[in-house]
């Protein structure tokens, strides 16, 4: 390993769990028009699972976050959504409003 391949190692860290993660789901969801068991299906996990993604008590596996990124991308504006910093993720939907996300479906 040459000294600037363990420099960049060295400089690498990874990037913190975005805190607003339950909110860009709901931004998807607005977005997509899908209900959220429609949406569980298509990532193939019970709404259950999403419900604690939602809520911040469990993290997505790296194939869930897989496929929420698949799904992100068939949206129009959706992958814009999930990947941006923390503050500006919600400006993207802001403008559909508390309509679009709920608490329990």
């Amino acid at each position: 390993m040459t000294l600037a391949e363990r420099n960049l190692l060295e400089d690498f860290r990874i990037p913190p769990w975005p805190e607003d993660f339950g909110r860009r789901l709901e931004g998807l969801k607005a977005l997509s028009g899908l209900k959220w068991q429609e949406i569980a299906q298509l990532l193939g996990v019970s709404g259950r699972a999403i419900l604690l993604w939602r809520k911040g008590e469990r993290k997505p596996s790296g194939a869930n976050i897989l496929a929420i990124t698949e799904f992100a991308r068939s949206i129009p504006g959706g992958i814009e959504l999930l990947c941006q910093g923390d503050a500006g993720a919600l400006t993207l939907w802001a403008g559909v409003g508390d309509a679009g996300v709920d608490g329990g479906e």
